[in-house]
């Protein structure tokens, strides 16, 4: 977990360095923002329509009107997220443990459903579309 949870970390240090944006900032971007709105695309996919899309694209445009100091926002976003992932320490994990598991382990599991469900939807399209 240690090792998992250095790498992620120095990659978003690294985004930090090249970006211009804080430590904080980047991890709102990517799980708060960059994630569920990929999983929406994909839903969408699966789903041969633009709803989840849609109401993720508007819910993004109200958050950004709405949110006046993105670095204060993510500075509480953030450090909620932290309290989040503390309280599974008294089920004996760790802070770090915790930050690999819901964010590394538990994302990739949704994106292997949702890839898989994807591809299964496009293999469908076309074999329906052959057999026109």
């Amino acid at each position: 977990m240690e090792y998992l949870f250095q790498i992620v970390y120095r990659f978003l240090k690294f985004l930090e360095k090249i970006s211009g944006f804080s430590y904080e900032e980047i991890n709102i971007i990517i799980w708060f923002i960059l994630i569920p709105l990929s999983w929406m695309f994909l839903l969408d996919k699966i789903m041969q329509k633009h709803y989840f899309k849609a109401v993720a694209i508007i819910i993004l445009i109200f958050a950004v009107l709405y949110i006046d100091d993105f670095e204060h926002f993510s500075k509480i976003t953030f450090n909620t997220a932290v309290q989040f992932l503390n309280t599974f320490n008294a089920i004996g994990s760790t802070y770090k443990a915790s930050s690999v598991v819901i964010c590394i382990f538990i994302p990739v599991l949704i994106y292997w459903i949702l890839i898989s469900k994807t591809l299964a939807v496009i293999k469908t399209k076309r074999l329906s579309n052959t057999n026109k």
